[in-house]
């Protein structure tokens, strides 16, 4: 347990970087500043709501 070796690897949740979309990192060599959005950056909101496809439940009341 002393002689743990440590294993020269990367680590496995480390991004990958792809051809032509560049490498979000940071928001220094980012495309835009701030995080990016979980949703993706092409999104606009507000949303029209006939595109959303969200029902609001109506509750049934117990008598």
């Amino acid at each position: 347990m002393s002689k743990v070796e440590k294993k020269g690897y990367v680590d496995p949740g480390w991004p990958q970087h792809y051809e032509g979309e560049g490498h979000v990192v940071t928001e220094l060599i980012g495309r835009y500043a701030g995080a990016s959005s979980p949703f993706g950056d092409e999104l606009s909101l507000p949303i029209p709501q006939e595109e959303l496809g969200y029902v609001h439940p109506s509750p049934r009341i117990n008598k």
